[in-house]
């Protein structure tokens, strides 16, 4: 082969490399393939939960302002057992307290019902295979009372009407 031969085809050769690795023969970090931004970074799925929450509307208690839920809410968490954890009216023990404001998971009721359904670390249970959603709703609405006042969605159960024995109206 001569150097003329030579020539053409290592001029070939190079022109064929660089078709398939755009990067061939330039420094390292001059011009990427590929650099992502600073905001597609952070969406990066990471064990499958974004870091950056995405922006989605809020989901909406179906049992807000329901008084009924409100007493179903309250007789499964008695029977459930979560004040074993969060103490009868939510005032905290080995669990988180649920009478405060500080929330590590969000007191929305949309975070709330993720709480229950999906568990926690560090302790809390998933019920999302033994509670129908309704259930969860109605603890959720539930839950939303135990900071002293109703919850902006709820609103406390009315009491039966006084009536005195043998009264007749």
């Amino acid at each position: 082969m001569g150097s003329l031969e030579r020539l053409a085809w290592l001029s070939s050769a190079a022109a064929v490399a660089s078709a398939i690795f755009p990067a061939f023969g330039q420094e390292w970090g001059t011009r990427p393939l590929h650099r992502p931004g600073a905001v597609q970074l952070l969406e990066v799925p990471v064990s499958g939960n974004p870091i950056v929450p995405r922006r989605e509307p809020a989901i909406q208690n179906p049992y807000a302002n329901d008084a009924g839920a409100i007493v179903q809410g309250r007789k499964l968490f008695e029977s459930l057992n979560c004040s074993g954890c969060h103490a009868p009216f939510g005032g905290g023990g080995m669990g988180p307290p649920l009478s405060d404001r500080d929330w590590t998971y969000g007191g929305e009721p949309a975070a709330i019902y993720l709480s229950i359904a999906q568990g926690r670390p560090n302790g809390m249970p998933a019920w999302s295979r033994a509670l129908p959603p309704q259930s969860i709703w109605q603890l959720v609405t539930y839950i939303r009372t135990l900071g002293g006042a109703p919850a902006p969605d709820a609103v406390p159960a009315q009491p039966a009407p006084n009536r005195t024995r043998g009264s007749q109206r």
